[in-house]
Order: structure tokens, then C-alpha cells, then sequence
């Protein structure tokens, strides 16, 4: 073995080691669309969901697996090889989605991204997905929590016109009971004390 070809294994080595270390389920695509290459999190997620212990995907086609695809996830699958193509013909630097991928288990979301290799050629592309379900779940407590502070909002802000209309009320009814114990003692007092002779 020559050096030069133990260098090229090493590296091969190297960048297989790098892609699976990271928790991003990764693939690598050709110029039609055929996966090339996948790391371990693409394959125990594939695998997790019902593929054979030694599925890799390497040779299916990843846009026509998107194309076919139907249904609400179908809509999102379109939407990513619409931005793969994109990607592809250097109409977009980069395409980032977010999409929903719900499970018996509970909810899932992803974040997925898909960017051209950094080589002149042959044309690569890179295909990321990385699991924001922690994420959108806080996000979704958030958004809860911050409806939650509006509707108490809106109930405080409710109470108080209704108790400024009370206390307005309040002071109405006081003005009308003070003028009429006026009415009722000038009734009781006599009109005029001028006829009054003094001793």
C-alpha cells in the first residue's frame, strides 16, 4: 500500500469519524439526489423507525423519496426538495426548514438543513437534520404561558373599568343620598328665622 492511498483511508476514515460523532442525522447527496453517504444518527433514526438492522440508505434517491411522499408530510417533503433543487442550482446559498416528524412516542420536530459542499466538483450536497423537539416544546410552553399572561391581562384590565364604573356609581349614589338628607332637613327646618322674636 503506498502512502499516498493509506493518506486518502486515513482521511476517508477521519471525515466518517467526524459525521457520526455529531447528533444531527447527516447525508450526503450526488447531482440527482442519491444519498452517497450517511452518519450513525441517520441510521439508528431509520432504523428506529422500522428499516433493517443494516439499512444505510446509501443509493436511494432522497429527492424522489420526497416527491412521493403524500399527506401533510408529504407537503413538507416537497417543500425540501424544492430547496434541495434550489440549493443544487445555486439559486440559494443554503435552505433551512423547520418540520414537524410526530411519532407514536409524542411529538417530534425537526430543524433541517441543506447546503453545497465546499469542493468545485463533483457536486455535493450536504443534508442535515437535528432534532429542536426540546425546543419547540418550550417554545410552545412559552407562547402558552405568554396567552395565559394576556388573558389575565385583558381579566385585570376588565376588572378595573368595572370597578372604576362601580366606584363612579358609588359616588353618583353618595351625591344623590347626600342631596336628598339636604332636601329631607331643609323640609324639617322652618323657611325663615326673620319672624323669630328674640325676648
Amino acid at each position: 500500500m503506498t502512502i499516498e492511498k493509506s493518506a486518502i483511508q486515513y482521511t476517508e476514515a477521519f471525515a466518517q469519524s467526524v459525521i457520526n460523532s455529531l447528533s444531527a442525522h447527516i447525508a450526503i447527496l450526488d447531482e440527482d439526489g442519491i444519498i452517497l453517504e450517511t452518519n450513525r444518527a441517520w441510521r439508528e433514526f431509520a432504523i428506529a423507525n422500522g428499516m433493517p438492522p443494516d439499512y444505510t440508505a446509501i443509493g436511494v434517491n432522497y429527492l424522489e423519496v420526497c416527491q412521493s411522499s403524500s399527506g401533510e408530510d408529504g407537503r413538507h417533503a416537497h417543500q425540501v426538495a424544492a430547496g434541495i433543487r434550489n440549493v443544487m442550482s445555486e439559486r440559494m446559498e443554503e435552505f433551512l426548514y423547520d418540520y414537524p416528524c410526530h411519532s407514536p412516542d409524542g411529538p417530534r420536530w425537526y430543524y433541517m438543513r441543506a447546503i453545497r459542499m465546499a469542493i468545485e466538483a463533483p457536486l455535493r450536497i450536504v443534508v442535515s437534520h437535528e432534532d429542536i423537539t426540546a425546543l419547540k416544546l418550550t417554545e410552545e410552553k412559552l407562547l402558552r404561558s405568554e396567552s395565559a399572561l394576556l388573558d389575565q391581562k385583558q381579566s385585570l384590565e376588565e376588572a378595573n373599568i368595572a370597578l372604576k364604573v362601580l366606584l363612579k356609581q358609588r359616588e353618583n349614589d353618595k351625591f344623590d343620598l347626600e342631596q336628598k338628607v339636604l332636601s329631607n332637613v331643609k323640609g324639617l327646618v322652618p323657611v325663615s328665622y326673620t319672624h323669630l322674636t328674640l325676648p
